[in-house]
């Protein structure tokens, strides 16, 4: 089923590619969308300042007849983990799916109770430490953010 939706999709972007044109003036502040020659300043400068980056080439069915042959896209390599895998293996003992309420429909993430949110380190006291720390924080903004309207006001 997703090689399906992977091909169907595949299919509508190359359709869309062939009726969109190739940007030869700068949209980037408007759209957001970069033009052939700023993808390849941007790369040149992030393979520049950041060693996993690189240039690549693509194969013949995805070589963009805009970019230079040697700079169809980038990739990175070796990046550095500072866990191993065996650190972050799966424990469904730490799980939880939490319910609308628990998450908190102000944060924008509340749906229906069929579609609850798991929270994988649920029980893990390192992660929860880190949750209330970062929740203490949003509420001291808060009161600031109360404090200012007040005074406005």
């Amino acid at each position: 089923m997703d090689s399906l939706k992977n091909r169907l999709t595949q299919m509508a972007i190359g359709a869309a590619e062939k009726f969109t044109p190739i940007l030869k003036e700068s949209k980037f502040r408007e759209t957001g969308v970069l033009t052939p020659e700023e993808f390849i300043v941007a790369g040149d400068h992030l393979v520049h300042h950041c060693a996993t980056w690189q240039w690549a080439k693509a194969d013949a069915s995805k070589k963009r007849d805009y970019l230079p042959d040697e700079k169809q896209f980038l990739i990175t390599r070796n990046v550095p983990c500072r866990k191993r895998c065996r650190q972050m293996e799966y424990d469904p003992q730490q799980e939880k799916v939490l319910t609308s309420q628990e998450i908190g429909a102000e944060e924008g993430f509340a749906g229906d109770e069929d579609s609850g949110w798991v929270d994988t380190h649920h029980y893990n006291q390192e992660s929860n430490a880190a949750l209330e720390l970062d929740k203490d924080v949003k509420e001291e903004d808060d009161d600031e953010e109360r404090m200012r309207t007040r005074i406005v006001l």
